[in-house]
């Protein structure tokens, strides 16, 4: 039954939508540690994790979201079981709750740097729980004074202190917080930790530290409440944060041979098993071979992941409404434009902690691979159009010389070809239908631009370059005064490099000539009539769908619903 409400809190699994797990090699991490017992054991650990980055104390709940989010945004609390919920990671406290020092801030004087913005130790917790609990020492509360149904707050015995006041976890998390008070007093050995209030479960000294009766209270509760994925998890992550690694939660009964029957026994961490039962679980890896899937609404894609683990795999999407994946098989199903992330989640096993994967759906377009406009001539662009949606070329006037859409490698010296501006049309022949880019509605209001090789256009670095790649990558197309804007997510626009040895088409972070779009006309039942000289008729449009009074120049217009060229 100690297991029970953590096993269905671990079922939900922790999001780690925003931070990345920090690999680390388990025997390298410790190898100063490997051989060694009792307090030298203990020190060679503080050299190891002591003096962590850790981050300042008014931005923790911003760290929260990462380290103490389960799947449905709930907030992982160990000291109540009221559900509280983020909303997002803006940093602000959850209502209700506080930052709780699961060592009172007052056994060290205070402060907030250091050991007093650890997050091995400082989590969220229930504002009423905080203040119950003061600054007592944990053990076992045997006359109770205050519940919240979690944790217990009242008198009980603690060695040969007497009866004095403390606080009670729950049964499943009593091991948790076991293996945080292991942390905190070989972390921080060298900090002096008095406590004043109730029970003293501290010693002035480097080791062995605690108390004897709350050194083998703490041990009895670890092996009560062993380690779960919940708790792996989450030292991968504060790894990531703050840079060290709670060693208990690595290596399940480890005090024991600090502080336990094992203290005269040098420990093997190379080839560590557990005292209190069963091998230690190992990190395993996981991957999938496609890390960006783009896809079409309607289509299906699968991919397993690849894992040496033989852990259960279960898929989830970031996402339903655009892409929504089988949690067994992993087939996925586009449903809308947008992206959406897959993750795979492998169980944890006896040898391997559990471990995930992801990659990204991108969803282009309703259906059908986009393809080029049927029309015999390309307009200049001078106004933003309703929809980008189309076909175009990408120019650079000044010489006459369009980028050369038809290239596998995007990024090389006179990417160009030639073209012909005819009073700000271009006639489609098949050296321009090669320079052509597609331009699709992609999410947030933004297209890719996929060129005739099949390649998509875009940018993934702040270097002045421009990339082909398989999958769409995130453009954002204006036009102001006539001149185009085709800007990446970093902020770099597409301009043209007229410098000799250069000419060439390339995303930079400043200066360079800005170039101009122009758009195929769609193609019509009707073809195009050629007449000879300017024109004045009802109903006249440009090609931008804008109605015209008079034409003043030569070019392709839509009059009384039929496609004219007006030649010069």
């Amino acid at each position: 039954m100690i297991q029970r409400l953590k096993l269905i809190t671990s079922c939900l699994l922790l999001v780690w939508a925003v931070a990345t797990y920090a690999a680390y090699d388990r025997t390298t991490y410790y190898r100063q540690a490997d051989g060694k017992k009792a307090a030298a054991l203990k020190t060679a650990l503080y050299n190891i994790i002591g003096n962590p980055s850790v981050k300042s104390y008014n931005s923790l709940w911003t760290y929260y979201y990462d380290t103490d989010r389960l799947s449905d945004n709930q907030v992982v609390d160990r000291y109540s079981n009221t559900k509280r919920y983020f909303t997002s990671q803006n940093g602000n406290a959850v209502s209700g709750m506080n930052k709780e020092h699961g060592i009172p801030q007052s056994w060290w004087g205070g402060g907030t740097s250091g050991i007093g913005a650890d997050l091995q130790h400082v989590m969220p917790s229930e504002s009423d729980a905080n203040s119950r609990k003061s600054n007592y020492g944990m053990g076992i509360v045997t006359s109770q004074s205050w519940t919240n149904g979690s944790i217990k707050v009242g008198k009980g015995t603690a060695g040969n202190n007497g009866t004095v006041q403390l606080w009670e976890p729950a049964d499943n998390w009593k091991g948790d917080f076991a293996r945080a008070y292991f942390y905190i007093v070989t972390a921080y050995e060298e900090k002096s930790l008095v406590q004043k209030e109730g029970a003293n479960t501290m010693q002035n000294n480097t080791y062995p530290k605690l108390q004897q009766w709350a050194y083998e209270l703490y041990i009895k509760w670890s092996a009560e409440d062993p380690v779960d994925d919940l708790e792996r998890k989450r030292n991968d992550v504060v790894y990531g944060i703050q840079g060290n690694r709670n060693p208990f939660v690595d290596f399940p009964g480890l005090e024991r041979y600090i502080w336990g029957d094992l203290k005269n026994t040098p420990v093997d961490l190379a080839n560590y098993t557990s005292p209190d039962g069963g091998n230690t679980q190992v990190e395993a890896t996981a991957s999938f071979a496609v890390e960006t899937k783009s896809m079409l609404v309607g289509e299906t894609f699968q991919q397993g992941v690849t894992t040496d683990s033989n852990g259960a795999v279960s898929y989830e999407s970031s996402d339903s409404d655009v892409a929504s994946v089988d949690a067994e098989s992993g087939l996925v199903t586009a449903h809308a434009v947008g992206s959406a992330v897959i993750t795979a989640t492998v169980a944890a096993t006896s040898t391997y902690r559990s471990t995930s994967a992801r990659y990204t759906i991108v969803v282009t377009s309703n259906g059908g691979e986009p393809q080029p406009s049927t029309g015999t001539t390309y307009e200049k662009v001078n106004t933003r159009p309703a929809d980008w949606a189309g076909t175009y070329l990408i120019v650079y006037e000044a010489e006459d010389v369009a980028m050369n859409g038809s290239l596998s490698d995007y990024d090389v010296a006179n990417n160009t070809i030639p073209v012909d501006i005819r009073q700000e049309t271009i006639a489609v022949t098949t050296a321009t239908e090669a320079a052509e880019f597609v331009a699709t509605a992609m999410s947030d209001g933004q297209y890719s631009l996929r060129g005739k090789s099949g390649k998509y256009m875009g940018n993934t670095s702040s270097k002045n370059t421009v990339v082909a790649s398989d999958t769409p990558l995130p453009l954002t197309l204006s036009v102001t005064s006539g001149v185009a804007s085709i800007v990446t997510d970093n902020s770099n626009v597409l301009r043209f490099n007229s410098q000799n040895g250069q000419k060439r088409f390339r995303f930079y972070k400043s200066g360079q000539q800005s170039v101009s779009l122009y758009r195929r006309a769609a193609g019509t039942d009707t073809g195009i009539e050629v007449h000879q000289g300017n024109t004045s008729r009802n109903e006249t449009y440009d090609l931008t769908g804008r109605r015209l009074q008079k034409i003043t120049r030569p070019g392709v217009y839509l009059i009384n619903g039929k496609k004219i060229w007006l030649k010069p």
